[in-house]
């Protein structure tokens, strides 16, 4: 009988070892989101109803002044059909019938 419990004793033991050798430690998964994508929107807040003129990045002028666009810019006139496409860097223009500034905002 000493024999028995000496060998189950050993088994345990050797059991025991050889399952913590399994154990691996877990790295959790990077939930942290990227920083927003500034598409030029905020800078214009203080700019509704000034006129709209042009219609790229590169010559666009909001009030007289250029703007500061990150990506691509869309000038939406009432009624224009748009696509619906979300694209962070693109800044959207969205003008009234006389050309003023409505809204901006990234899509």
């Amino acid at each position: 009988m000493p024999i028995l419990k000496t060998t189950l004793g050993g088994i345990a033991l050797a059991a025991s070892i050889a399952l913590a050798g399994c154990s691996a430690t877990v790295t959790p998964p990077d939930t942290s989101m990227p920083p927003p994508v500034d598409c030029g929107a905020e800078a214009l807040a203080g700019k509704t109803g000034q006129p709209v003129i042009g219609s790229t990045a590169q010559d666009v002028r909001v009030g007289g002044e250029p703007i500061n666009a990150a990506g691509t810019v869309r000038v939406i006139t009432p009624g224009m059909a748009v696509t619906q496409d979300f694209r962070a860097d693109r800044l959207n223009l969205e003008v009234d019938a006389s050309g003023n500034l409505v809204r901006a905002y990234c899509s």
